[in-house]
């Protein structure tokens, strides 16, 4: 009872990769074939064992990033202690990511590097050099402010040091400042020159930070919000971005991710 163009859809894929990836599998199934006319079972056999040490080698593969990203999903709690008041943000800016991802109709595998950028964008900020700013009262001097700017490179090359994730993911993360007008830092790179998933992340970034209580003022009212994208469209956000942020109802999504203070954290932060 599904209609004709959701099963074409989850048969060959959103994008049609199932069909690419028939086609370029086409070959075995080929071989195999002409193993089992001329060798019956024994051919069998000469195509199983290959493709299960390929099969041992993916599963191996699979639990080596499972791993890598337990511990780096570490590594963003331990630095999100530092200051109560960004408890849980990367979580969110990968979840709101994903959403304004899936509304831009992204490829399922770039959506996943999306999230895992998302998810690291901050973990330049592991240093403990960070960790005496993010918890100082008051404004920033310009030398300070400089040392934060520069979490953004950081967080890029210690992810190519230590992992093996894709470079769409480390430039997700070095460029997450950035503009669309070309002002934002560290490459100054404009428009559709700054990767997809670092426009994204700059997006939910925003969100989120807009969305939550800050010792200095209370969350913007989703009202609010939608002013702000629209004043900051082609300048701050990538405008396609901010479509998808609208069509997606994605700021009424990112309210609810949004936790509550509780009474006594209200009150301390004079709420």
């Amino acid at each position: 009872e599904m209609p004709v163009g959701e099963a074409a859809k989850k048969v060959f894929g959103a994008t049609g990769a199932n069909l690419l990836y028939d086609f370029l599998v086409s070959p075995i199934a080929l071989i195999t074939a002409v193993l089992y006319w001329e060798l019956s079972w024994f051919g069998i056999l000469l195509v199983i064992l290959p493709l299960l040490l390929i099969r041992y080698s993916y599963i191996s593969k699979s639990q080596l990033e499972h791993a890598n990203r337990a511990l780096l999903n570490v590594l963003i709690k331990t630095i999100e202690t530092r200051d109560p008041y960004t408890s849980g943000h990367s979580i969110r800016v990968s979840t709101l990511a994903g959403w304004i991802a899936e509304e831009l109709k992204v490829a399922s595998r770039q959506i996943e590097d999306i999230r895992t950028a998302a998810l690291l964008h901050d973990i330049g900020k592991i240093e403990p050099t960070f960790a005496q700013i993010i918890r100082k009262p008051g404004v920033l001097t310009d030398e300070e402010y400089e040392i934060i700017r520069a979490h953004a490179v950081k967080g890029a090359e210690l992810l190519r040091e230590l992992t093996n994730l894709p470079d769409e993911v480390i430039r997700g993360v070095r460029n997450h400042h950035e503009r669309f007008d070309g002002t934002g830092y560290p490459d100054k790179v404009a428009g559709l020159e700054i990767p997809l998933s670092s426009r994204i992340i700059m997006m939910c970034d925003s969100l989120d930070a807009m969305l939550s209580d800050r010792p200095y003022r209370k969350a913007l009212s989703q009202d609010a919000v939608r002013d702000e994208l629209d004043r900051c469209s082609s300048t701050q956000f990538d405008p396609d971005v901010v479509q998808a942020v609208i069509d997606g109802d994605i700021i009424t999504k990112a309210v609810a991710l949004v936790p509550k203070p509780t009474p006594e954290e209200a009150a301390m932060a004079g709420f």
